[in-house]
């Protein structure tokens, strides 16, 4: 074997592991890729409804907990309001198809950072009830009324957790 035919095998050998690490590599980058995008798949079911695409309750928590702490580092309050369909169920009866609509449409939870001004709270309410005073005329003989509450309930002063103050909110639009 001559120094030429040696100096080949090399060059041979050497393009060989050069192909093999490209292949390689494009094999990791794709699975990296297929990782993440299951991952994403993974978060969104476990983090959002798959009905409506808002977040769950589990997502709320989360957000609220973060609220909660950043509401106590800086010691100020933050606003809840929970938005109530009163008469879902008499909607759901006369059209299912316009019950799943209306809970895409319409988020339950309201959480306010502590930034926002208390005179601007009523404006936003007063924009959700102006949405909903409007009936809906299916055909000629129905028409739904679409009846909401809107409870609200301030951290410190009307609850000191996440779960209290959806439960102080909710009491409250249910009392309306």
């Amino acid at each position: 074997m001559s120094e030429c035919d040696a100096l080949e095998y090399y060059i041979f050998g050497l393009i060989a592991l050069l192909l093999g690490s490209v292949f390689y590599n494009l094999k990791q980058k794709q699975e990296l890729k297929n990782t993440k995008e299951r991952d994403a798949i993974l978060i969104k079911r476990a983090y959002f409804n798959p009905l409506t695409d808002l977040p769950n309750r589990r997502n709320l928590d989360i957000m609220l907990e973060e609220q909660i702490h950043r509401a106590k580092r800086r010691e100020k309050g933050f606003l809840l309001a929970v938005v109530k369909l009163i008469n879902y169920h008499d909607i759901n009866l006369r059209s299912s198809a316009l019950a799943k609509e209306f809970i895409i449409e319409a988020g339950f939870v309201i959480l306010f950072n502590e930034y926002l001004e208390e005179d601007n709270y009523q404006i936003l309410f007063d924009r959700i009830q102006n949405a909903f005073v409007d009936y809906l005329e299916i055909n000629s003989k129905t028409r739904l009324n679409f009846k909401i509450h809107i409870g609200q309930a301030e951290f410190l002063k009307d609850a000191t957790s996440g779960e209290g103050l959806i439960n102080e909110a909710t009491r409250r639009a249910l009392k309306n």
